[in-house]
C-alpha cells in the first residue's frame, strides 16, 4: 500500500516516525504484560468489596468509549473505510453496553441488587460486552488489513455511519432486552460469586478473537495504521483485564479489581492517541502559522521596498519627462526669436503653451503621494496663471480658478490642462477683456461627472469660435465631454465625465 493509499493523518511504512512509534508500542505492551504476570499469583485473593467500582467503572468507560467512537466516526467520514467504520461501531457498542452493565450489576446503583433485570443479568450483560466489542474489534482489523481498499463511496459516507450507529443502538437494546427480559431463560453464568464454565466458555472465545485482532495488527496493520497500532495496545489491556478477572473467579477479587482498572485504561488508549494527533496537528499548525508570518513578513519587506524602488523611478521618470519638456520648451523658444513672421511666432507661442501644459501635469504627478492621481485644483490655478501672463503679460487682466479638488490621472489631466490652455489663451485676447474666470466643479459631490466652465467678458466672445476649433473638439471627443449651450451667453461651458482612478 502506497502512501497515497494511506488514511489521511496515519503514519507510513518507511518513515522514521512509524519505526519509533512501533517500538514504543512493543515496549508499552510488553510492560503491561509483564506487570500483568506479576500480579497474576496474587489475582484470587480477595479485594476490597466497594460498590462504588462499578459505578466510576462503567462511567469511565461510558465517557471515553463514547468520545472515541466519535473521533473515529469522524475518522470514517474522511477516509470513507470499512475498517474506521467497524471501529467506530466497536467503540459505540462499548460505551453503551457500559450503560446496561451499570443497570444490570448488583450494588451499583441500588443495595444489594441490580437497577433492572435479574442476578444474572449482570454476568450477561458483561460477557456480551466483551464478546460484542472483540468480534467488532477484529472484523475492524481484519478490514484493514486485507481489504484496505473497500472503501464507501463518496456522498454516502454521512448516511452510511447514521447507519451503523443505528444498527449499533439496536444491537445494544436487543442485548439489553435479552439480559433483562429473559435472563432466567439463558443458561447460568454465574455460581454465587464464581464464574461457570459457561462464562468462561464465552470469556475465552471472546479473548481468541481479540488475541487474533492483536496478532494482526502486529504482523500486517500496525507499521501501516497508527491508529490500529495503538488499537494493538487497548486490545492488549482488555485481554489483560480479562485475564485477571478469570484468574480472580469472582467478583471483588484483587484480578477482578485490577480487570476493571485494566479495562479502563483499554478504554483511554484511543482518545489518548487522538488526543496526541490534537496536540501534535495544533504544534505543527502553531509551527507552519510561524513560518507563514516570517514568510510573509520577509515578502512584505520585499514588496515595500519594491514599492520603494518603483516610487523612486516613477518620480524621476516623471522628473526628467519635466525637464525634458522644458528643454523642448527652450529650444522653440531660441528658434522662435530668430524667425520674425508674428504667424510663425504665434504657432510657435502655442506649441510652447501646450507643451507647458504638459510640463504641469507630469510636475504635478510627480509630488503626487500615491503617484497615480493629483488634486486637479491647484494643476488648474497654476496652469490658468502662467498661460494667462504668457498670453497678455500687459493687459491686467484678472483671472481666477475656481475647482473642486477632485483627483485625476494623467490621461483625464493633460486633455483638460489642453482645453483650458486653449479657452484662457482664447479669452485673455479678446479685445478690451478685463477678467476670466474658470471652474471646474462636480455635479453632484462626490459624483463622477463635473462641468468646465470658462466665464467673463473675454470668454463670451471666445465661445464663438470654439465650435471650429479642430483641437478642443478632438480633446473632448477623448474625454467623452460634450459643449453645454446653456453658457453661451456667459462664456463657455463643458460637461466632462470624470473617470475612475485605478
Amino acid at each position: 500500500m502506497s502512501s497515497a493509499d494511506a488514511f489521511p493523518g496515519e503514519i507510513m511504512v518507511g518513515q522514521a516516525l512509524p519505526r519509533r512509534a512501533f517500538t514504543l508500542v512493543l515496549a508499552l505492551l510488553g510492560l503491561y504484560v509483564v506487570a500483568a504476570l506479576a500480579v497474576l499469583p496474587f489475582a484470587a485473593g480477595p479485594g476490597p468489596e466497594i460498590n462504588a467500582i462499578t459505578p466510576v467503572f462503567a462511567a469511565v468507560v461510558l465517557v471515553t468509549e463514547l468520545a472515541t467512537s466519535f473521533l473515529v466516526f469522524v475518522r470514517f467520514h474522511e477516509v470513507r473505510s470499512w475498517s474506521m467504520l467497524l471501529l467506530g461501531c466497536a467503540c459505540l457498542f462499548a460505551a453503551l453496553m457500559a450503560v446496561l452493565h451499570l443497570l444490570t450489576f448488583p450494588g451499583a446503583i441500588l443495595p444489594g441488587r441490580g437497577a433492572i433485570g435479574s442476578p444474572q443479568s449482570a454476568a450477561w450483560s458483561f460477557v456480551l460486552w466483551m464478546a460484542g466489542y472483540a468480534g467488532l474489534s477484529l472484523a475492524a482489523v481484519v478490514s484493514a488489513a486485507f481489504a484496505p481498499q473497500w472503501q464507501v463511496p463518496h456522498g454516502l459516507a454521512i448516511r452510511h455511519g447514521v447507519r451503523a450507529a443505528a444498527m449499533t443502538v439496536a444491537l445494544v437494546l436487543g442485548c439489553g432486552l435479552a439480559v433483562t427480559q429473559h435472563a432466567e431463560t439463558l443458561p447460568a453464568l454465574m455460581a454465587g460469586a464464581t464464574w461457570t464454565p459457561l462464562n468462561a466458555a464465552i470469556t475465552y472465545t471472546a479473548l481468541g478473537m481479540v488475541t487474533a485482532a492483536i496478532l494482526l495488527i502486529l504482523l500486517r496493520v500496525g507499521k501501516r495504521y497508527a491508529i490500529f497500532l495503538w488499537l494493538g495496545l487497548a486490545l492488549t489491556a482488555l485481554l489483560v483485564a480479562n485475564i485477571l478477572s478469570l484468574a480472580g473467579a469472582g467478583r471483588y477479587s484483587v484480578g477482578w479489581s485490577l480487570g476493571r482498572l485494566s479495562w479502563v485504561l483499554s478504554a483511554s488508549v484511543l482518545l489518548l492517541f487522538f488526543m496526541g494527533q490534537f496536540v501534535r496537528q495544533q504544534r505543527a499548525l502553531a509551527q507552519t502559522k510561524a513560518t507563514l508570518e516570517r514568510r510573509v513578513a520577509a515578502r512584505t519587506a520585499d514588496l515595500t521596498q519594491a514599492l520603494r524602488q518603483r516610487d523612486l523611478l516613477l518620480r524621476e521618470v516623471y522628473h526628467r519627462v519635466k525637464n525634458n519638456l522644458q528643454i523642448v520648451d527652450a529650444l522653440i523658444d531660441s528658434e522662435a526669436r530668430r524667425i520674425g513672421d508674428p504667424a510663425a511666432q504665434e504657432a510657435f507661442s502655442r506649441m510652447r503653451r501646450r507643451i507647458f501644459t504638459l510640463g504641469q501635469a507630469h510636475q504635478q504627478m510627480m509630488i503626487s503621494p500615491d503617484l497615480r492621481s493629483f488634486n486637479i485644483a491647484p494643476f488648474l490655478e497654476e496652469l490658468v496663471t502662467s498661460i494667462g501672463r504668457a498670453a497678455a503679460p500687459d493687459a491686467g487682466v484678472t483671472l481666477e480658478v475656481a475647482a473642486d479638488p477632485v483627483p485625476v490621472d494623467l490621461d483625464f489631466a493633460i486633455p483638460l490642462g489642453l482645453i483650458v490652455s486653449e479657452l484662457v489663451s482664447l479669452a485673455v485676447q479678446q479685445d478690451g477683456v478685463q477678467s476670466v474666470l474658470v471652474a471646474f466643479r462636480q455635479d453632484v459631490a462626490g459624483g463622477r461627472t463635473a462641468t468646465l466652465t470658462v466665464t467673463g467678458d473675454g470668454a463670451q466672445a471666445a465661445a464663438e469660435t470654439v465650435p471650429g476649433n479642430r483641437l478642443i473638439a478632438g480633446l473632448l471627443r477623448q474625454l467623452g465631454g460634450r459643449l453645454d449651450a446653456s453658457f453661451g451667453a456667459v462664456g463657455i461651458g463643458i460637461g466632462l465625465p470624470i473617470p475612475e482612478v485605478p
